[in-house]
C-alpha cells in the first residue's frame, strides 16, 4: 500500500485497509473517521494503486479549498517517496481562475452567461489565446501548454493561473488540457454532482464515470449542498434591481416588484409564507409579460448591462431563477413568503439523491467525514445502493486522558425556555467556563438570536461572529482570537463551526449552546413529511439528526492532533436524552450542573 509518511497512526491503517478493499471490490465506504487520523493520506494512498493498476482516474471532491492543498501534498509526497510520475491537477470553478478584468468582480448568476458569450463571440482574448481559434493560434496555443507544463512542478491552481497571467491564457482552459493528463482530480462537489457541471466537465477532460474512483471529502455536507444548488428564490429587492439595470440601459421598466406583490397577495393577506406552485407562477408570467420573452431577454440585457457597467447583474439572476423554476416535481416546494414590504416566491429542492445517485454508476466511492452518523441516513437520503454499500465507524486516534466531555443539566435553549433569565443563566455558567479555562475557550451557539442574546450578559471580553460576515472579516477575527486566546462566540452550523481547522491547540474549551433545530418553517414541515413518506424517518432525518450533526461538527474544532487536550461542554439539557445522545460519540460523559468545576479539574 502506497502511504507518503513512514508509519501509520493509530487506526489510519485499518482505515487505508478497508478502503483499499472497497476500491478493489467496487463498492461504495461510508466512514467516519475523527479529525486527526490522517484521512486525506490513507484513502489516496490506499486508492490509487488500484486506480493505477486498472486504468482509473482517481477524482478528490471536497468543499474546501484548504483540503485541495493536502490532497496535492499527499500526491507530491507519493511522487517523491516512491520516485513515482503521477499527475494530480487542482480544479476550481471557470469563475475562481478567471483573469478577465471585466469579469472577475462578477457574481456566479453573471459571471457564467457572461463568460459563455465572449466565448462564443471569440472576443476573449485569454481564451484565444489558450485554445486558438485558427491552426496558427492552436499551433501557439500548444506551445503556450508545453512551456506551463515545464515552469509548473505542482499543478495548484494557484499555480496555473499565475503562469496563465504571465503568458496571457484563461486559467481554466489551461487547467482542463492538465487535467486531461492527470490521474489525480482535485475538484469541488459541484464539478461531479450538477449534472450539466458534470456532462461538460468530464467531456472537457476525458474522464468518464464508470472508469473513475470518486473520494467525497466532508460527505456531511453533500446532501444539504445539493439541495441548496437545486433551490433557488426571487424576491422584491431583485425585482427593483431588475428596473434600475433596464433604466440604465434605456429599456422600459418590467415592474416586476408589482407583479410580484400582486400575485402573492392573491394567497397572503398578511405576514407569513404558504405553499405555491411553479406552474401557477410561470403561467401568471407568461400571461403578464409571455415567459420565453422574459428568458430571452433577461439573458441577452443581463449580458448587456455586465458589459457596458462591468457590475453584477440582477437580469442574470431572474434569469436562472426561471430556469430553475420550470420542472416542478414532487421532490420541491414552491414557497410563497411576505415580510414586511418584501415578498419573495422559492422554490425548495427537497431531494439531494435526483443529484447524488450519480455515485452508484462509478467504479468505487469512498464518502467519508468526522461526523457522518446515523450513516443509514446517508445512504437513504443520497440514494446509495445498498447493494454495495459498507459502512464503518473509527475511533478517535487521540488518547482518551486528553479529553473530557461533560453534559449540562438544568439548562436549555428550548423556544419555551428562551427567556432572559435563562440568557443569563447561560452567560453565567459561561463565564465561570471562562474563568476556570487556561486558554481560548469557543462558545458554539444554535443560532445568532440566542448568541445576541446571550452575549450581553457575559462579563468577559469576547470576539464575536456577526451575520452575514465577509470573508476578510472572519478572517481577521480568527487571527485575532488565535493572538489573543481569548473568547470566541460563533454559531453552529457557521464556517466558523465546521470550515475552520482550529489546529494551533488555541481552543483549550468548547462550549456547546443547545442544538440547532431549524425554525419549524413550511420547507421543514415539507422535508419531514417527504422523508416519513419515503423512508418513514422525517422527524429523524429532516429535523432532529441535522442538529446534532451540526453540534458534533462544532465540537470537532476542539482537538487536532494528539498532542491537544481540551474539554468539550454539551450545554444542553436534551443532549442526554436518547434520541440525541445515540448520536454523540461512544465517549464516556460527566452529567454535571457545575461544569467549571471539572474544567479546572481537568487542567489541573
Amino acid at each position: 500500500m502506497l502511504f507518503r509518511h513512514n508509519q501509520f497512526r493509530k487506526y489510519q491503517k485499518e482505515f487505508a485497509s478497508d478502503v483499499e478493499k472497497a476500491v478493489k471490490e467496487q463498492k461504495i465506504l461510508l466512514a467516519e473517521a475523527p479529525t486527526g487520523m490522517g484521512k486525506t493520506d490513507a484513502v489516496i494512498g490506499a486508492a490509487i494503486e488500484t486506480a493505477l493498476s486498472k486504468g482509473l482516474t482517481l477524482f478528490f471532491l471536497t468543499p474546501k479549498i484548504s483540503q485541495h492543498a493536502i490532497a496535492m501534498d499527499v500526491v507530491d509526497g507519493l511522487n517523491k517517496k516512491y520516485n513515482l510520475e503521477l499527475k494530480a491537477v487542482d480544479v476550481v470553478g471557470r469563475r475562481y481562475m478567471c483573469i478577465h478584468p471585466a469579469l472577475t468582480n462578477l457574481d456566479q448568476e453573471s459571471f457564467y452567461p457572461a463568460c459563455e458569450r465572449l466565448r462564443k463571440k471569440e472576443l476573449c482574448p485569454y481564451h484565444r489565446r489558450a485554445i486558438g481559434y485558427t491552426r496558427e493560434e492552436s499551433i501557439k496555443a500548444n506551445e503556450i501548454l508545453k512551456t506551463i507544463k515545464n515552469e509548473v512542478e505542482l499543478w495548484r491552481y494557484k499555480n496555473i493561473i499565475n503562469a496563465s497571467i504571465k503568458h496571457e491564457v484563461c486559467p481554466y482552459e489551461i487547467m482542463s488540457k492538465l487535467a486531461v493528463e492527470s490521474d489525480v482530480v482535485i475538484a469541488d462537489y459541484y464539478h461531479i454532482f450538477i449534472p450539466k457541471v458534470r456532462e461538460i466537465f468530464l467531456q472537457r477532460i476525458r474522464k468518464s464515470i464508470n472508469k473513475s474512483i470518486v473520494i467525497v471529502d466532508e460527505a456531511h455536507n453533500l446532501p444539504t449542498r445539493i439541495r441548496q444548488h437545486m433551490s433557488t428564490t426571487f424576491n422584491s429587492r431583485l425585482a427593483s434591481k431588475i428596473d434600475k439595470e433596464l433604466e440604465m440601459l434605456g429599456y422600459e421598466k418590467l415592474n416586476l416588484k408589482r407583479f410580484l406583490k400582486k400575485f402573492i397577495s392573491n394567497y397572503l393577506n398578511e405576514e407569513g409564507e404558504i405553499l405555491g406552485s411553479s406552474d401557477e407562477f410561470i403561467e401568471a408570467l407568461d400571461k403578464e409579460y409571455g415567459y420565453e420573452f422574459l428568458m430571452d431577454m433577461s439573458k441577452e440585457v443581463g449580458w448587456e448591462f455586465v458589459e457596458k457597467a462591468n457590475q453584477r447583474s440582477g437580469l442574470l439572476r431572474f434569469y436562472t431563477f426561471l430556469e430553475k423554476m420550470e420542472n416542478e416535481d414532487v421532490s420541491s416546494i414552491v414557497v410563497l413568503k411576505r415580510k414586511g414590504s418584501l415578498y419573495s416566491i422559492s422554490k425548495k429542492s427537497l431531494d439531494p439523491s435526483i443529484y447524488a445517485k450519480i455515485l452508484n454508476e462509478f467504479h468505487a466511492v469512498i464518502l467519508m467525514s468526522g461526523t457522518l452518523r446515523p450513516m443509514d441516513m446517508y445512504v437513504d437520503v443520497l440514494g446509495i445502493d445498498k447493494a454495495r454499500a459498507i459502512t464503518k465507524i473509527y475511533p478517535s486516534p487521540f488518547p482518551k486522558e486528553n479529553k473530557l466531555f461533560l453534559m449540562v443539566d438544568g439548562l436549555t435553549t428550548r423556544y419555551s425556555k428562551r427567556t432572559v433569565d435563562e440568557y443569563r443563566k447561560y452567560a453565567e455558567y459561561i463565564d465561570k467556563i471562562i474563568d476556570a479555562s487556561p486558554g481560548g475557550v469557543a462558545v458554539f451557539f444554535p443560532s445568532y438570536k440566542v448568541l445576541n442574546g446571550v452575549l450581553p450578559f457575559i462579563k468577559h471580553k469576547t470576539i464575536a461572529q456577526r451575520e452575514k460576515m465577509k470573508p476578510n472579516e472572519l478572517h481577521s477575527l480568527i487571527e485575532r482570537f488565535r493572538k489573543k486566546r481569548g473568547v470566541l462566540l460563533a454559531v453552529q452550523g457557521g464556517s466558523l463551526a465546521e470550515g475552520i481547522d482550529f489546529n494551533r491547540g488555541e481552543i483549550k474549551v468548547a462550549v456547546i449552546v443547545g442544538l440547532a433545530l431549524e425554525e419549524m418553517n413550511i420547507e421543514i414541515k415539507s422535508l419531514i413529511d417527504y422523508y416519513e413518506n419515503k423512508f418513514g424517518k422525517g422527524w429523524e432525518y429532516g429535523y432532529l439528526y441535522p442538529a446534532v450533526i451540526k453540534a458534533l461538527q462544532a465540537a470537532g474544532r476542539a482537538i487536532r492532533k494528539e498532542e491537544d487536550r481540551a474539554v468539550i461542554v454539551f450545554m444542553d439539557e436534551r443532549f442526554k436524552w436518547q434520541n440525541y445522545k445515540k448520536l454523540l460519540p461512544n465517549e464516556h460523559y460527566v452529567i454535571t450542573k457545575e461544569p467549571w468545576i471539572y474544567v479546572r479539574q481537568f487542567f489541573g
